[in-house]
């Protein structure tokens, strides 16, 4: 079974970051809606040229999450309000931050670049290599825990800290030496490589979800 990757970058100074580590809505928001379109900014991405059914399928998208937290989003007016204050933080921050709406990218070819990562780290000497290779493809955390509902998905972090000492390692990288990874995946491999390192150059963390 293809199993991917699926990086977003989100800036941890935002007011949007800051509110989905305190407001459960908002959170189950972004989790629940994390993989539905190009990214979690264009979600609500309507113009002259959509369809009825693309609005359709974002109604459809918002009915079945509210519905499944019915308890959380209270009445229909309360879930409205949550939904309009989540859209409002999209559009804030990709002002904010422009070109965040386009920091995603999924790694699909993440089984063979993993094992190349820790032959190379490995043949260069660092120490406890595995770890080192888990926290900067995996992350190093689960994002706003305290938001976390049982039994429900949620979605992994990899920290400011982790991003700088990961780009920090790629940058150590020989790529002649990185034989592990077949040439049809260098191409992955080298975009996987300028994203990690255009966040940390921004200052992002990256959210990440295993699909």
């Amino acid at each position: 079974m293809s199993v991917t990757l699926s990086y977003q970058a989100i800036p941890p100074t935002s007011s949007f970051y800051k509110r989905l580590q305190q407001e459960q809505t908002l959170n189950i928001l972004l989790v629940s809606l994390f993989l539905q379109g190009n990214s979690i900014f264009h979600f609500f991405d309507i113009n002259s040229s959509s369809t009825v059914d693309s609005i359709r399928s974002i109604n459809n998208d918002l009915e079945r999450v509210i519905k499944k937290h019915h308890e959380i989003f209270g009445s229909e007016l309360e879930a409205s309000l949550a939904v309009a204050e989540y859209r409002s933080e999209l559009m804030l921050t990709c002002r904010a931050y422009p070109g965040i709406e386009n920091r995603r990218y999924s790694l699909g070819a993440f089984p063979e670049i993993e094992e190349g990562l820790s032959c190379e780290l490995s043949r260069k000497k660092f120490v406890d290599v595995d770890s080192i290779v888990e926290r900067i493809m995996f992350g190093d955390r689960r994002f706003a825990p305290a938001m976390l509902i049982e039994g429900e998905e949620s979605l992994g972090l990899i920290s400011r800290e982790i991003v700088s000492e990961g780009a920090s390692i790629l940058r150590q990288i020989d790529l002649d030496n990185m034989v592990e990874v077949d040439a049809n995946n260098w191409d992955e491999y080298l975009q996987w490589m300028d994203f990690y390192l255009e966040a940390d150059k921004k200052g992002e963390e990256l959210l990440i979800a295993v699909i």
